[in-house]
């Protein structure tokens, strides 16, 4: 399937289209490492410097609210922390001058300057005791509590995630794969619209690229056992096996788009009857699958697949508030809330993580609206939620027709979906064999 990935990659070549790289805005950690380095240096007088922060980009829609919130964090840490003296760092000068005056705060600023993190990894142990291994930090922060993971040939039950640390149960039944960091680079936004584009009129005999001509056989038989959706269709796939149920959805929007649609749908036919489901996702689609009957039919599907409530209901699917007091953590490292570097002896991640998740509850529980938590919230959002690409993914969904399709075996676009799926769960058959099989019993329907 990646041929039709190489011909609309050929295309955008063709039309010179170009990717966008949109900045990030509004991050206020970096400017409140700025202005202590400013401060360290010859100091800086607020109303001048107000004016030239304004002029970036990055901060043109800062507000002079804001503006004040970070001053006072800088001279007395703002009116939660306006306690401990670490956080008073900024003098301001009988002149009106910022300025750092502490040799020990000037050191250790010079020794955390950076605004480069790395991703963190957690341990995995049993409630009862016993290591189990490692998981990426991007992975398991978006599980709630009871849900369960796969690790190490183990179905996961999460009990509870302290510092570093994820604390699990063993447990049986469907249960989320781990995603890393290879899994993260997926389709952009232009690379997806020529997918669908060169998908859409694939079976056209006009066309020319020898991609498309060497996967005819191939598009044939999906639309042949199913359909191959045009531009402005959105293809649904039921399939019913030995297995159980699944059900497939196509948007061709990327991986980490379709990781957020996926727990997003599941949590909506959820609330339609209790069920449970397993996914796989790849940049195509993802899968949906089950052992109870997935009530899906064309009467609720377009409720399933509204934009209304959108936000909300990602939100009540994954655990929003986890992946922001994880993002925290390298917002109070970059804007020295947190110190990671001391002469000779470097903080480890456990030790960051557990100050960080301290300081961003005070800050939730006595000024949520605090700009520094603010900005996790957004970054979890625009970055590892990819809001603005599934809003309009589901703006483009709504102006679609909607395909529901209906079969026993695995289509063509199904097929490699399911074999990703299949990589990530234990079982003492061979992948390839494993494989095999299920091209045997496709025949063996087909057939029939």
């Amino acid at each position: 399937m990646e041929l039709i990935e190489v011909a609309a990659l050929k295309e955008a070549v063709k039309q010179k289209v170009i990717e966008p790289r949109e900045p990030q805005v509004l991050c206020f950690d970096v400017l409140v490492q700025f202005l202590m380095t400013l401060a360290i240096g010859d100091g800086f007088y607020p109303e001048e410097l107000y004016e030239r922060i304004k002029k970036v980009y990055a901060f043109q829609e800062m507000t002079e609210e804001e503006w004040k919130s970070i001053l006072d964090f800088l001279t007395i840490g703002g009116s939660v922390l306006k306690n401990y003296e670490e956080f008073h760092k900024i003098v301001i000068m009988e002149d009106g001058l910022y300025k750092v005056t502490s040799r020990k705060i000037a050191m250790l600023h010079r020794m955390n300057m950076g605004v480069i993190v790395s991703d963190a990894m957690l341990k995995v142990k049993f409630i009862s005791g016993g290591y189990i291994g490692m998981v990426e930090e991007y992975f398991i922060s978006k599980l709630k509590k009871d849900e369960k993971f796969i690790l190490a040939g183990r179905v996961l039950e999460v009990a509870m995630i302290k510092d570093m640390t994820v604390y699990v149960r063993a447990a049986k039944g469907k249960a989320f794969a781990p995603s890393y960091l290879g899994g993260r680079l997926p389709l952009s936004s232009n690379l997806g619209h020529f997918l669908r584009e060169k998908l859409s009129g694939a079976l056209n005999p006009k066309a020319s690229e020898k991609e498309l001509k060497f996967l005819h056989p191939l598009l044939a038989n999906q639309e042949e056992r199913s359909h191959i959706p045009r531009e402005d269709e959105f293809l649904v796939e039921l399939i019913k096996n030995r297995e159980g149920y699944h059900l497939f959805m196509y948007p061709f929007e990327g991986r980490l788009v379709h990781e957020v649609m996926a727990a997003l749908i599941a949590y909506r036919i959820s609330k339609l009857a209790p069920i449970s489901f397993s996914m796989a996702m790849n940049d195509y689609g993802f899968e949906l699958f089950s052992d109870k009957e997935i009530p899906l039919n064309d009467e609720n599907l377009e409720k399933i697949l509204t934009r209304e409530n959108l936000m909300t209901d990602v939100i009540s699917s994954i655990n929003s508030a986890e992946m922001a007091r994880r993002k925290f953590r390298d917002i109070a490292v970059i804007s020295g809330m947190v110190i990671q570097n001391y002469a000779g002896k470097q903080r480890s991640n456990k030790s960051l993580q557990s100050s960080a998740g301290l300081i961003f509850k005070v800050l939730e529980d006595y000024d949520s609206n605090h700009f520094l938590v603010r900005q996790a919230y957004t970054e979890v959002f625009n970055a590892q939620l990819q809001e603005q690409r599934l809003v309009e993914a589901f703006m483009r969904i709504e102006k679609s027709k909607i395909i529901l399709k209906y079969a026993n075996t695995f289509t063509p676009l199904s097929f490699p979906i399911k074999v990703d799926s299949l990589r990530q769960t234990l079982s003492s058959e061979g992948l390839d064999s494993r494989i095999q099989r299920m091209l045997e019993q496709a025949k063996k329907l087909r057939g029939m």
